[in-house]
């Protein structure tokens, strides 16, 4: 059986000497993994149209459990993130935190559609650290948890003004009259909280205009980072990379 699907690759690994396996979410927001015969051969053709990031138009058989590869007819192949690895590394967060998201079976439109939003705006120029602290935050409740930014969560004001920091203790934002009872609450500024928030709470279709400065993206990226790793026990791969770039940039 063969079948015509538009799709973006999520996950490659390579699979024997020539050969790989490819994940990709499909346009109706499927998981899709595929087996790629000679992906490794310049010859086949397929060697640059398997990577990740690839939207194209996915041709393949299927009769039982896994696709095989026939051929793709690439619409966007995302080159630009080949060529910056800082812009790469958090663009392979996206892929990774929706391809985490997702359980082998289960369909998600709006997943789909988040990753084709975040890989458009990184495309055009929007940072794609940012675009990583937005899948995050959207995916946050996929992974059983949620964060409070918009208010005390000691005090229940909702002056955002007041807010200095996160508490892992009190799980939420914590205002500065009581950051004395959270000693060790990650002590943020005051407008990444604020952002954070509308960030969380603003539908991607009118994430228009994105623009914030470097700093308060730093610890946003920080913040929820550590958020999916204390809630939901979760070390994302490509964060390995990630740090390593970080430690680069503090030794120069």
């Amino acid at each position: 059986m063969l079948i015509k699907q538009k799709g973006i690759i999520i996950k490659t690994v390579d699979y024997g000497e020539s050969d790989k396996i490819i994940t990709i979410l499909n346009e109706f927001g499927a998981k899709v993994p595929l087996m790629v015969r000679k992906a490794k051969k310049s010859k086949s053709g397929l060697q640059a149209n398997t990577q990740l990031f690839v939207y194209g138009l996915f041709i393949y058989s299927k009769w039982k459990g896994m696709g095989t590869l026939s051929s793709v007819d690439v619409i966007d192949q995302h080159y630009h993130l080949r060529l910056d690895i800082y812009e790469s590394s958090f663009a392979s967060l996206c892929a990774e935190t929706i391809d985490r998201s997702l359980e082998s079976n289960e369909v998600s439109q709006y997943s789909y559609e988040l990753l084709h939003f975040v890989l458009d705006k990184i495309k055009n120029g929007i940072s794609a650290q940012l675009m990583s602290v937005v899948v995050l935050l959207k995916c946050m409740t996929r992974f059983g948890f949620n964060a409070i930014f918009d208010k005390c969560v000691i005090t229940d004001d909702n002056d955002q003004s007041k807010l200095i920091g996160y508490s892992f203790k009190f799980d939420g934002a914590i205002s500065q009259n009581v950051s004395y009872q959270d000693p060790h609450a990650l002590i943020l500024s005051n407008k990444t909280l604020y952002l954070l928030d509308i960030l969380q709470k603003l539908p991607i279709s009118q994430m228009s205009s994105l623009s914030i400065h470097a700093e308060i993206v730093d610890e946003m990226s920080q913040l929820v980072i550590l958020l999916y790793k204390e809630y939901a026990g979760m070390y994302f791969k490509s964060q390995k990379l990630i740090n390593q770039l970080h430690r680069l940039d503090n030794l120069s």
